[in-house]
């Protein structure tokens, strides 16, 4: 398994999808990337991303208040 050399120490803090898991050594980051995972998970870390950075738009307040915990 390989993690990204900025990887958190902490398992709470949020990840920015550039440093996530990757399936194989850190070098092949930059070259195999789209070949070891699927299109769907780095396009949903992403999206993910975008939501938690919008403050979680469209989410309810009992969902925001739960997420913000």
């Amino acid at each position: 398994m390989a993690l990204h050399k900025d990887f958190p120490a902490s398992p709470h803090d949020i990840l920015d999808p550039s440093i996530r898991w990757f399936p194989a050594d850190e070098a092949l980051r930059a070259s195999s990337f789209e070949k070891l995972m699927p299109p769907l998970v780095p396009e949903l870390r992403k999206q993910v991303k975008s939501w938690r950075d919008s403050g979680y738009a469209k989410a309810t307040e009992t969902s925001r208040s739960l997420l913000n915990e």
